[in-house]
């Protein structure tokens, strides 16, 4: 009801902001994140739309040059990259890039919101590697996340999600080239990124999952049964890790082969077993 009654202010606001009014791009923009904040609670794609066309029109009232550009072009590309997600359409993610690539050009090193655009650039890099790989994409994406990790030292309240997300496309590298430096990287950098998820955070059994596919690989590489030992440990804590109120059910299905294998089985079967879910890694 909150959202609702936000949306609805934020509706008349723009209403007297007419066409030509000083102030109505800021309207546009403030209608259109209250639509998008009710859309990520209430999951209305009609939300969605509404807010891509409301930022859509802000955007063209803040053309180059316009000190709040960078905002419209950046909360646009985060809105049709979340409308991919939904509907799996091409042309919305390919947008989102081209929207952070501008984004982060008007961010230059030094700027206040440079490792925004960074982050969410190379989020949507990584997201468009895994059903479009080009491996072009994934070192831009690579050296996004190294320079927004940079810009999140030690006690950033959000150095978690950069570690985790450089983690994820280093796996992405490796599966492609096998340089076994990139997983040694992206277990160091998830491991990291699990001990700063609180056990509070829904998205804890994510980091979870990934750091178990990360050493379940690195064992079939290695053969360290240190790995093997330590991956089944965390998929059994996957498997019964459920938050009050947070559903898991993507996890918990995506580890449900692997914890039955790992009980059913003896453990020398286990050395050989080639298991389905090892490339499911999660943005």
């Amino acid at each position: 009801m909150a959202s609702t009654d936000d949306v609805s202010r934020k509706r008349e606001m723009l209403q007297r902001r007419r066409r030509g009014n000083r102030g109505r791009d800021t309207a546009l923009s403030e209608l259109a994140e209250a639509l998008y904040d009710r859309y990520r609670k209430e999951h209305k794609i009609a939300d969605l739309n509404e807010a891509i066309s409301l930022y859509r029109a802000a955007a063209g009232l803040r053309p180059l040059g316009n000190p709040k550009r960078y905002l419209s072009l950046r909360a646009l590309a985060l809105c049709l990259s979340d409308r991919y997600q939904d509907r799996e359409e091409l042309a919305d993610l390919k947008e989102a890039v081209t929207l952070g690539r501008a984004a982060l050009q008007l961010c230059p090193p030094g700027h206040p919101d440079r490792c925004k655009s960074l982050n969410n650039l190379a989020r949507d890099l990584g997201i468009k590697f895994e059903k479009h790989p080009d491996i072009g994409e994934l070192e831009e994406a690579i050296e996004l996340h190294r320079e927004a990790l940079v810009l999140r030292p030690s006690g950033h309240p959000h150095r978690f999600s950069s570690l985790h997300h450089l983690a994820c496309c280093l796996r992405y590298r490796y599966g492609n080239l096998g340089v076994v430096a990139d997983l040694e990287e992206a277990v160091l950098l998830e491991r990291e990124a699990l001990e700063l998820r609180p056990p509070e955070d829904p998205d804890r059994t994510i980091s979870l999952n990934n750091l178990a596919c990360y050493l379940e690989m690195r064992f079939v590489k290695k053969a360290d049964m240190g790995d093997l030992e330590e991956a089944i440990e965390l998929y059994r804590v996957v498997w019964n890790y459920v938050p009050p109120g947070i559903p898991i059910d993507l996890p918990r299905s995506k580890t449900s082969l692997a914890v039955l294998k790992i009980d059913m089985t003896i453990r020398e079967e286990l050395t050989t077993w080639k298991n389905p879910w090892r490339s499911y890694v999660q943005h």
